[in-house]
């Protein structure tokens, strides 16, 4: 079977630490395949905070998620510390991808690495748009 393969950028933008919590756990026991995709939102969304945006609105602008790539690495349980970093690639005029590398807290060990790859999108013109400047500028 192919795997999918997620290279970790150079340009590392923001980091943010999470917990796994209960609901976060399958029936197996471990960390689920849905939560690694909210705990990237999450991380998205606070990124997103920390410049006083939100993900629909910098200057006016939002994002849409086009698609969306999980390869896992190791384990993780309730209620382990996590350090999430984000990191983007591939910028264009209107899309970028988001890369997300989650590790242990203690210890480092990585859990997952995953990417979205975002558009902006006018909501009012239902249609996407170039990336805002001042997003641009972040980047730099």
């Amino acid at each position: 079977m192919a795997r999918i393969s997620i290279d970790i950028p150079e340009k590392q933008i923001y980091s943010t630490e999470l917990s796994v919590r209960i609901s976060d756990i399958n029936f197996a026991g471990h960390l689920a395949h849905d939560a690694i995709l909210t705990l990237t939102h999450e991380c998205r969304a606070r990124f997103f905070h920390s410049h006083g945006w939100t993900e629909i609105n910098v200057e006016g602008k939002g994002i849409v998620v086009s698609d969306v790539a999980i390869v896992y690495k190791s384990e993780a349980f309730f209620p382990d510390d996590l350090m999430m970093q984000l990191y983007v690639d591939n910028v264009s005029k209107k899309s970028l991808e988001m890369v997300y590398v989650i590790t242990h807290k203690n210890g480092g060990k990585e859990i997952a690495r995953a990417k979205t790859a975002i558009v902006f999108f006018d909501y009012a013109e239902r249609k996407p748009c170039p990336i805002p400047d001042v997003f641009l500028r972040v980047l730099e």
